[in-house]
């Protein structure tokens, strides 16, 4: 079957999904919808769109001179913004909470629409998986609550579609990544594509960057403050992903002074097992090369998606939604799953893809089981055990994934010409040697990279 039809189907069959749940809440059975979305592990409001309703609320009560930050009168939850600033400052722009199923419905339209700037599955099993991480709970709760993830997801896209361009079209991608990162901050982590440039390049890319995040927090520094401690933070066996779920609630379980003993102690070792893991993949010649031979669109988007995962991961609790960035990294790694049989990268790439598929299903799987261990006939005891194996087995699954993400952010930053630029300085300045002057750090890349970087110029 020619290529062109699964990149279609990548699209055309969500976008049938989402116009036809449309359709039912608009004009048919919205207990049936309801239902639908509760089989999936998705706990629906009263209205859908709920999360985009609170931020247009604050550019509604914004305009009538209401601090948002503390309070949101004009939020169905009058709840409190802890965003950027710089959304309140957009307030001027006349949307209000009367718009939230125009503004919802049409983010969500694009968002489906953008994925067709995903590289396109090569199979019909590759298809099958790709299709299994689009109507999967994560992506499914984003779009039904049109959380601002998915513009900022749009935008992080875009991105990675623009840094395979021109120069001045790649310049506009980091400006589009560092505007996604002054409205919701984590997207700062897409910039590290831009490590992917000449070294001369990187430097002025970094000045403009630190240059904006200084004047940015000049000027909105005390809004900042006291909007952060309203960021998401919660138990650790719900929706919420997190390096420290595992260790914490390991800590929470033995109590008192001894429960933050127990929580440090348990993080360090996750975190040293998880470098392990990193070393350990990085030694095998076999990804490093696979990872170097990814067609372009794929190497980056992988690496913008591992990025942003790893950063959230590591950062605090992050909402089950924000899983949407696997979306970005599923292409890579289906990629290198098409080694040869019998190969162990196959194995280890394609095995990782269908732990983020679990992942990405979770919640699912989590309420289901609750719902099953609720029952009258089920035995107590067997209940809470099967609800911490679970828990267990799904925080190992986060652990796993990082793990890999991480060998691919730091194989990227070894590979990178800014890396070899400053590699050769030392090394040169060391043997006594000369060093050239404006050496080409395209010069120090392996040959397999050496295309992807020279062909974007």
């Amino acid at each position: 079957m020619p290529h062109y039809v699964y990149r279609l189907a990548t699209v055309f069959i969500p976008l049938v999904v989402f116009l036809g749940m449309s359709y039912l809440y608009a004009y048919g059975d919205q207990n049936v919808y309801a239902q639908i979305l509760t089989a999936i592990g998705i706990w629906p409001f009263q209205f859908p769109f709920l999360d985009i309703s609170a931020w247009l609320a604050v550019w509604e009560c914004a305009r009538q001179g209401v601090d948002v930050i503390s309070v949101n009168p004009c939020d169905v939850l009058q709840r409190g913004y802890s965003a950027s600033p710089l959304w309140i400052e957009a307030s001027a722009i006349p949307l209000g909470v009367r718009d939230t199923a125009v503004v919802g419905w049409l983010l969500d339209l694009v968002f489906l629409i953008s994925l067709s700037l995903l590289p396109s599955p090569q199979d019909f099993r590759e298809l099958m998986l790709v299709l299994a991480a689009i109507l999967s709970t994560m992506v499914i709760f984003a779009l039904e609550r049109a959380n601002p993830d998915v513009l900022l997801f749009i935008m992080t896209l875009t991105t990675g579609a623009l840094v395979e361009r021109r120069l001045y079209m790649r310049m506009l991608g980091y400006l589009l990544a560092l505007l996604a990162a002054l409205l919701k901050y984590y997207p700062i982590m897409v910039l590290i594509i831009a490590l992917r440039e000449r070294a001369s390049m990187v430097i002025a890319v970094s000045l403009v960057i630190a240059g904006s995040l200084v004047a940015f927090w000049t000027e909105y520094h005390v809004e900042i403050a006291r909007g952060l401690p309203a960021i998401t933070h919660g138990p650790y066996n719900t929706d919420l992903f997190a390096a420290k779920n595992l260790p914490f609630l390991f800590g929470e379980a033995a109590g008192g002074a001894a429960g933050k003993f127990v929580a440090g102690v348990a993080y360090a070792t996750l975190v040293g097992v998880s470098l392990s893991i990193c070393r350990r993949l990085l030694r095998f010649d076999e990804l490093r090369s696979a990872l170097a031979t990814l067609d372009a669109a794929e190497r980056n988007l992988l690496v913008i998606g591992s990025a942003v995962i790893v950063g959230c991961f590591f950062a605090g609790q992050s909402v089950g939604y924000r899983g949407v960035y696997f979306l970005l990294a599923m292409p890579g790694l289906l990629a290198i799953s098409r080694r040869p049989a019998g190969s162990e990268l196959r194995h280890l790439a394609l095995g990782t893809s269908v732990v983020i598929l679990l992942l990405m299903w979770g919640e699912c799987f989590r309420l289901a089981l609750y719902r099953a261990v609720e029952h009258p006939s089920m035995p107590e005891v067997l209940g809470t055990n099967l609800k911490i194996q679970f828990w267990f087995l799904r925080e190992l699954g986060w652990w796993w994934t990082v793990s890999v993400m991480l060998a691919v952010l730091i194989d990227f930053l070894a590979a990178s010409p800014l890396t070899h630029w400053v590699s050769s300085r030392f090394a040169s300045l060391g043997s006594g040697h000369k060093v050239t002057k404006n050496p080409d750090p395209i010069a120090y890349l392996p040959l397999s990279l050496r295309f992807h970087v020279s062909k974007s110029e």
